[in-house]
Order: structure tokens, then C-alpha cells, then sequence
């Protein structure tokens, strides 16, 4: 590998036609178009960027609109623009405050989610927390899942340890957001060990210690621990195992 303090920089500013390859920093102000794999330190978009191949990165940051045509391998990702990933992700830290996503599967340590992020494949992680709207395609697994709803959310399946979902304070804001889109999560199946659920659409909620707070439908809850429910919720069946 190329030492780093070797390594050149790429830096767009206008409508630029470059190569992918080894740098030390990417930098995209105006309109890039980068045809190859990108393995760099930092890729910074604060304009328009499409890479036709997988990106390797330390650290990426995009502000504007970043297209990736491959897979994606990241210690560090924040997204305050859009993003859309044609393959995979990997990360350590993935944080969103405007849209990914990614046609594939997600996999890190921590994500914090304050926007948008839409996966056609699953999600897992140590610790999910969001408080924006996301949409998966097949399971969300992580250790500790946080979901406070500011948009509707839609899993597959959610599996932890603990799972906590519960609607978003009454802001100005949030009373906005209501007219739009509709606060609640719809998912397959829910389980978990310790789980608490508000405006939960569900077939089955699985695990052992299970509270179901309001604005619930769930068509069976199935638990080894204690149960407890809120009477504004609707459950079809309910069982200890």
C-alpha cells in the first residue's frame, strides 16, 4: 500500500472527469464523476459525485449528493446530504441526518439516525438508534434498538436485547410531521429480550420481559418473562411459553 503521506489529492471544484485509486483526501465541490475503486483518508462531497466502483475509506462526509455504483467499506460515515449505495455498507460509526440508501446490507457498530435510510437488504449493528424514518428490507438486528417515531418506520424483522420503541414528543414540529406521514412501525416479527412498544403494527412480539405501550396492533405476543399492556393497544393473542 501507498504510504500515506505520499499519497496525492483529489480535489473537484466544477465539472471534473476523474480515475479512481489511492489518495489521501477527496474532495468534491462542483460536479465529479470518478470512474474505478476509491480507497482514500477522507472523501468530503460538497457538491455532486458519482464513483463507479467500491470506496475504502477512513472517514466520509457528504453534504451534497454522493452516488457509489459498489460497495462501500468506511471507519466513519456522516450524511447531512443524500447518499445512495449501490452494494453494501460497512462502517464502525454511521451517522444520518439526511438520506441513504443503500441496495444491500448495512453492517457497523453504532448507527444514529436522524433523517432517512432506506436498506433493501438487512441492517446490524451494536446499537441502533433512530429518530427519523427508515425503511429495511429484511431484518434489524442490533444489541440495543431505539426508535423514537418521527416518520413511519417499516422492518422485516427486528431482533436485540433490548428493543424500545416509543412515539416522539408533541412538538410544533412533530404536529407538522403528522399530517404527512404516518407515526407508527410495521413489522413482521419483533424479538428480543427486554422489549417495550408503542404505535407498533406487528404479527409476533417474542421475548421475555414484553411491555406494550399505546397505539399498538399486534396479532400475537408470545413471552417467557412478565407481560404487561396498555388497554388503548390491541392484541389478538397473548401466551406465556
Amino acid at each position: 500500500m501507498m504510504n500515506q503521506d505520499n499519497r496525492p489529492d483529489l480535489v473537484i471544484h466544477g465539472s471534473v472527469h476523474a480515475s479512481g485509486g489511492v489518495y489521501r483526501e477527496v474532495n468534491v465541490q462542483g460536479f465529479g464523476k470518478i470512474k474505478g475503486d476509491v480507497e482514500c483518508l477522507d472523501l468530503h462531497c460538497a457538491g455532486h459525485v458519482s464513483i463507479d466502483g467500491d470506496v475504502q475509506a477512513t472517514r466520509v462526509k457528504v453534504e451534497g449528493n454522493a452516488t457509489v455504483r459498489g460497495a462501500m467499506k468506511v471507519e466513519t460515515m456522516e450524511v447531512y446530504g443524500q447518499i445512495d449505495v449501490n452494494g453494501d455498507v460497512d462502517f464502525t460509526e454511521l451517522r444520518v441526518d439526511g438520506s441513504a440508501k443503500v441496495h444491500g446490507n448495512i453492517s457497523g457498530e453504532e448507527i444514529q439516525l436522524r433523517g432517512f435510510l432506506k436498506s433493501t437488504g438487512d441492517c446490524e449493528a451494536e446499537v441502533f438508534k433512530a429518530k427519523g424514518a427508515f425503511t429495511i428490507g429484511g431484518l434489524l438486528n442490533a444489541g440495543r434498538v431505539e426508535i423514537d417515531l418521527h416518520g413511519g418506520c417499516e422492518a422485516r424483522e427486528i431482533g436485540g436485547e433490548h428493543i424500545e420503541v416509543r412515539k416522539a414528543g408533541n412538538s410544533t414540529l412533530n404536529k407538522l410531521i403528522k399530517h404527512i406521514f404516518n407515526n407508527t412501525l410495521s413489522v413482521g416479527t419483533v424479538e428480543g429480550d427486554e422489549i417495550y412498544l408503542e404505535y407498533t403494527r406487528a404479527k409476533v412480539v417474542r421475548g421475555n420481559n414484553i411491555e406494550i405501550g399505546p397505539g399498538c396492533e399486534i396479532d400475537l405476543v408470545e413471552y417467557t418473562g412478565e407481560f404487561r399492556k396498555d388497554n388503548s393497544s390491541q392484541i389478538k393473542e397473548h401466551r406465556m411459553q
